[in-house]
């Protein structure tokens, strides 16, 4: 009993710490670690089947500032711009405009999404 109240302590004070820096962690399992990231751009952001354009986008309508994202992962892909680094989104926050969320999985791109921020802080592992 005693050592799963240290390892929730744990967990909820790297949620705290986490939280803090913007990203959020949830902890279904150690190894399944997921970022709620927020767009910090207003460019029409996309959700892609792959993290190339040619693959088509999801069906899902465009994201803008203001809309958040939860993510578990990136991966490389086309660089339209600003790198290569597409974020693998679970679920999308539409918190602008409907308040809706839609847990439509695909492909977002990162420089869109938050400047890369979340890839160069370490926020979500390498898919």
């Amino acid at each position: 009993m005693r050592s799963k109240l240290r390892r929730r302590g744990a967990m909820v004070a790297t949620v705290a710490a986490l939280s803090v820096g913007g990203l959020v962690v949830a902890t279904g399992s150690a190894s399944a670690a997921v970022a709620l990231i927020h767009v910090t751009s207003n460019t029409g952001l996309g959700v892609y089947n792959a993290p190339h354009t040619a693959s088509g986008k999801v069906g899902v309508p465009d994201m803008g500032l203001g809309d958040a994202i939860i993510a578990d992962c990136w991966d490389r892909g086309d660089n339209i711009g600003g790198g290569n680094v597409w974020y693998h989104t679970l679920s999308e926050r539409y918190n602008a405009s409907t308040g809706q969320e839609l847990f439509v999985t695909g492909w977002t791109y990162g420089a869109y999404v938050d400047g890369n921020a979340a890839f160069h802080a370490g926020a979500i592992p390498e898919c």
